[in-house]
């Protein structure tokens, strides 16, 4: 745990007009819980407070992030999922489009399902070689989530998300940049310093143009967002309900107990 801070799943260090935020779950491969969604949030909200210029949102250890953190389900019970994105990930995806600094997303290894939201809610994505992004939710019997429905569409073209979404085929980090999910791959060992440059040349440029230049590109490329979130949150909802959800999560825990 931060002891300054009191937040356990993600770390904030400002250094040179540069935030870092890290998401520290690496045991779990940085998939997010609610908690997460809501300390890095927060990061983004102390960061922007602060004297920061530039953020640069990574994952610790061998992951981006691994989407949502099922093993946190009541496997009891049927999983309000709808709250869930109202209360946890559609306010960070929002508040990562409309702040006023803009974000670089370094992505390694896997990034799948809400993490790829989160990932294409930055300003700039840049990847290691060995990154990939992955879309599991049908095969989960789960809908696209965490601003997918807009990001991957817009970004990559209907034909090439559909697939992506429908088929859940993994997207390699070479795949994504002639895709356009990414700007830019570099290897593995260059990821961070290259995401530190980039954030350290946003960091020396003027704060209030770099703000409104965001504020137009939102605009021109994402002015219905507030309305795929909520029709995500809505259609997730009536997924979660679902008896092929519950199937899918009855063997989800199954498998976690087999493998002890």
């Amino acid at each position: 745990m931060d002891s300054a801070t009191g937040w356990e799943d993600v770390r904030l260090e400002l250094s040179g007009g540069v935030a870092r935020i890290t998401l520290c779950r690496p045991a779990r491969r940085n998939a997010m819980r609610n908690r997460s969604a809501d300390e890095l949030l927060a990061a983004l909200r102390a960061a922007e407070t602060g004297d920061a210029r530039a953020v640069l949102l990574t994952g610790e250890g061998a992951a981006f992030g691994a989407g949502y953190d099922l093993s946190t389900l009541d496997p009891g019970a049927v999983p309000d999922l709808a709250q869930v994105l109202d209360d946890h990930f559609n306010p960070l995806i929002r508040a990562l489009r409309e702040s006023p600094l803009p974000v670089v997303a370094a992505v390694q290894g896997a990034c799948a399902g809400a993490s790829v939201g989160v990932a294409l809610a930055a300003d700039i994505v840049i990847a290691g070689r060995s990154a990939f992004f992955y879309e599991p939710f049908v095969g989960i019997a789960l809908v696209p989530d965490a601003g997918n429905t807009l990001f991957l569409p817009r970004v990559a073209g209907r034909i090439r998300a559909s697939a992506a979404m429908l088929l859940g085929d993994r997207i390699p980090a070479a795949e994504a940049e002639r895709w356009g999910l990414v700007w830019r791959v570099v290897d593995d060992d260059a990821l961070l310093p290259e995401a530190e440059s980039i954030c350290a040349r946003l960091a020396e440029r003027p704060a209030a143009a770099l703000a409104a230049t965001k504020r137009l590109i939102a605009r021109a490329a994402e002015p219905d967002l507030d309305a795929m979130l909520d029709m995500e949150r809505d259609l997730q909802g009536e997924a979660g309900r679902g008896p092929e959800m519950r199937a899918a999560i009855d063997a989800f825990f199954a498998s976690r107990k087999g493998a002890r």
